[in-house]
């Protein structure tokens, strides 16, 4: 009985374990599958808008600089995440907060980069905002 027990114990234990881990590993997957399921205009939209892969790599960044941005997104991604969960906020204080967050972003991220690099991603965006129709309505 007390083996039967144990067994049962150990099992319940591997189980909470185990589900404990998924979390993560299915919002990368989701993530990663919505980006998959996007036509190839709407990829070309998400990449003209900043710092996606595919900028990343038109850029040309040294592997020191790709570490460092790596982990200025990491740190963004995190208070994005605690703005979001902060309840004591209205949303207006949350829109205001991530738009510093933002401005953050983009001041640490410019400062990682060569003045060429700052100068071509200027110019990503002022070609993306090109495209975007007069009247603010979204193409499709």
């Amino acid at each position: 009985m007390k083996r039967l027990l144990v067994l049962a114990s150990c099992f319940l234990l591997i189980a909470g374990a185990a589900n404990a881990q998924k979390p993560d590993s299915l919002k990368k997957a989701k993530a990663k599958s919505k980006v998959e399921n996007l036509d190839s205009t709407q990829k070309k939209k998400l990449a003209d808008k900043g710092f996606t892969e595919g900028n990343m790599k038109d850029l040309n960044l040294s592997p020191e600089q790709a570490q460092q941005i790596d982990k200025i997104r990491q740190q963004k991604r995190q208070e994005r995440e605690k703005i979001s969960n902060d309840n004591s906020l209205t949303q207006e204080q949350k829109d205001e907060k991530m738009k510093a967050l933002n401005e953050d972003f983009k001041t640490k991220t410019g400062a990682v980069l060569t003045k060429e690099q700052r100068e071509k991603v200027k110019k990503n965006k002022q070609n993306a905002k090109d495209k975007k129709p007069a009247d603010g309505t979204k193409s499709q």
